[in-house]
């Protein structure tokens, strides 16, 4: 019996690696395109790379500089690392000639936050920096857990393939939500090309479609 097709989102945490354009190429070729959300350090050394990301049609999205753990640091550190690195993504979309198209974050530690006040207030930040939620379609969203990060501007997942672990979280067998809504990807780019390549095969033959989000979408250029 065939899969149902449904839509995803592929998401990629804290690049880029060594491994980065490997990665980039293969998606290439599978004609999926993928939001990064990048360290800003990152990006500084491996910025060639990043920016024939952007050219052929990925989205680089803010990390923070250096992965920072927010829920530890103050609100003007927050800024420090958000505005840092957002400079660099800006630098990375003027150099590749693409008009950046829009702005988003993915919190770094965000089950360590528990500072409910802390937490609104950096929402609060995002918001006066211009990111903003993209526009995901018709996303199931599960119970919230480590991998079902706590809602606001910055960007969620619905499946972490790290944190559920990839046969079981990535069979859908017996799970009756697998098949009401969309899905949210997260895996993390430090995982190897290999494995990273039998990730996203498997997640190919369970019928998921990959797009991105409308606003990022006119910038893809399959190569």
């Amino acid at each position: 019996m065939l899969a149902v097709e449904r839509a995803a989102y592929l998401t990629m945490d804290d690049g880029p690696t060594e491994d980065f354009m490997e990665k980039v190429e293969y998606l290439n070729g599978k004609g999926i395109r993928a939001i990064w959300f990048c360290a800003g350090e990152a990006l500084e050394r491996f910025s060639e790379e990043a920016k024939h990301a952007i050219k052929t049609g990925h989205v680089i999205g803010n990390r923070s500089y250096d992965c920072a753990d927010f829920s530890a640091i103050s609100l003007l550190d927050v800024r420090g690392q958000l505005e840092r690195s957002d400079r660099i993504i800006e630098q990375l979309y003027a150099e590749a000639d693409v008009e950046r198209p829009s702005k988003a974050f993915r919190y770094p530690y965000v089950q360590d936050e528990t500072n409910d006040e802390h937490f609104a207030a950096i929402e609060r930040l995002l918001e006066q920096l211009g990111y903003q939620q993209p526009s995901f379609e018709k996303i199931r969203y599960a119970a919230p857990n480590e991998a079902s990060m706590k809602p606001g501007i910055h960007v969620s997942c619905t499946l972490d393939t790290f944190d559920l672990a990839a046969d079981g979280a990535l069979s859908g067998g017996g799970d009756s939500q697998a098949s009401n809504g969309n899905e949210i990807i997260m895996i993390h780019d430090w995982i190897s090309a290999e494995p990273f390549k039998a990730l996203v095969d498997k997640l190919l033959a369970m019928g998921l479609a990959f797009r991105l989000p409308k606003e990022t979408s006119l910038n893809v250029q399959l190569v």
